[in-house]
């Protein structure tokens, strides 16, 4: 009795002092029961109620490994849906609940089925068999996209936003990995799947709709992942300034690395690299990393640098994406800062851009800029740090390349350069 009484003061919510029923995390690591948080932040809030850190509803993660283990714990009266019964029937019931509705399903239908799918994943495979998968993606374009019906002046309405919102969280329950994406969809709905998804971000719009982005970036993330070459050079210009918009907007951690990862994905196929230049992608990732905090703080910190140093090094491989790092303010500066402080993965990127944009084609006021924030002085160091013999030999290659105007400035060491030239 006393381990049952120790379990349930760590179950309980800090806010409601209840048992939480579908706990959620916060980017600060207190779990919120989601209920009682989404009420805290419509009363106005905008901070953690534990820290005061600033805290907004997308910032929100669902906690599965700790709702799992309410269930183990919670008396079976109060057991919730699916648990204690049969997964295909359960499945079959909300499955049912879903497909029978002639209009939109109530949102606390569509939130049961993402809990089910969530819970089960028998009663998860069930449910996709069934057909719910592609009936809440529909369901989710056309609430998204009616604005569109009404002059483009008008703003998806509240409800219509918590309806997307309930549909892509179903979607994301229902499909766990890229790799089980795409079987689900027959190949010749593959198209049309991107599609849907290309939509619901292109129609929402910043502010009430920042969770339904999140969840649809995190879809579109798997999606990416999946999908060949074919479909990937069909992407849409629309959906890489949509998908730019939510890295630049922060609308969670996780929403920020979905979106860099599919800007990754898309990034060699094609006229993707130029298009997603277009839309500002490597500004955003360059404002992305003078915001961040040190890499070393934190695991996720660490990977957003790792991504945005990728997503750098893919879009410096064109003209544009060489132009667009060169042309900010800070573009050379961050790249330098956050080589050999993150990552071997971000330090073989960082040295990608860094050569790229000090290639053969360098202006001499990149050259010197390169020399004045300390880039120079890093690619030394890359030398005599314990790195990729292929990453030091680009950095040897640039150095080398461009010797005579940096051992000049007085802002390089001529002996680093003689040194290890």
């Amino acid at each position: 009795m006393e381990d049952m009484g120790g379990m349930r003061h760590h179950l309980m919510c800090p806010i409601s002092l209840q048992p939480m029923q579908d706990p959620v995390t916060a980017p600060t690591g207190i779990t919120y029961d989601r209920r009682a948080i989404e009420r805290w932040l419509a009363a106005g809030h905008a901070t953690c109620p534990v820290t005061g850190q600033p805290l907004a509803l997308a910032d929100l993660t669902p906690n599965h490994t700790l709702r799992r283990l309410i269930q183990s714990w919670r008396p079976t009266s109060s057991t919730p849906v699916g648990v204690g019964h049969r997964p295909d029937d359960v499945a079959a019931d909300v499955a049912k609940k879903l497909l029978s509705a002639a209009s939109c399903p109530p949102v606390d239908v569509l939130r049961e089925a993402a809990e089910v799918a969530a819970q089960n994943d028998v009663a998860r495979r069930n449910m996709v068999d069934a057909g719910v998968l592609q009936r809440v993606l529909r369901l989710a374009v056309s609430r998204a996209k009616i604005k569109s019906c009404h002059g483009d002046n008008k703003e998806v309405s509240l409800d219509d936003m918590a309806t997307v919102t309930a549909c892509l969280s179903l979607v994301r329950a229902l499909v766990i990995s890229g790799d089980e994406l795409l079987p689900l969809v027959a190949d010749n709905h593959v198209h049309e799947l991107v599609d849907a998804v290309t939509d619901v971000l292109v129609a929402l719009v910043p502010g009430p709709s920042d969770a339904a982005r999140a969840s649809a970036v995190q879809l579109l993330d798997a999606v990416t992942e999946a999908c060949g070459a074919q479909v990937l050079e069909r992407l849409r210009p629309e959906l890489f300034r949509a998908v730019t918009a939510v890295v630049r907007d922060r609308l969670s951690p996780g929403a920020t690395r979905s979106a860099l990862r599919a800007l990754l994905h898309a990034c060699p196929v094609g006229r993707n690299r130029p298009l997603i230049v277009e839309a500002g992608a490597a500004h955003e990732a360059i404002e992305l990393e003078l915001d961040a905090p040190p890499p070393s703080s934190a695991a996720g910190s660490r990977r957003a640098t790792e991504l945005a140093m990728a997503l750098l090094a893919e879009l410096c491989a064109c003209a544009d994406g060489r132009a667009a790092v060169a042309a900010h303010p800070a573009g050379v500066a961050v790249v330098a800062r956050r080589l050999l402080r993150a990552s071997a993965a971000a330090d073989a990127c960082a040295v990608r851009v860094l050569v790229a944009v000090g290639g053969r084609a360098a202006s001499p006021e990149v050259l010197r800029e390169m020399a004045r924030v300390g880039a120079v002085g890093k690619l030394c160091c890359v030398l005599q740090a314990d790195c990729n013999a292929g990453v030091k030999e680009a950095a040897r290659a640039v150095l080398r390349l461009h010797s005579g105007v940096w051992s000049g400035s007085p802002c390089v060491s001529a002996y680093l350069l003689s040194r290890y030239l």
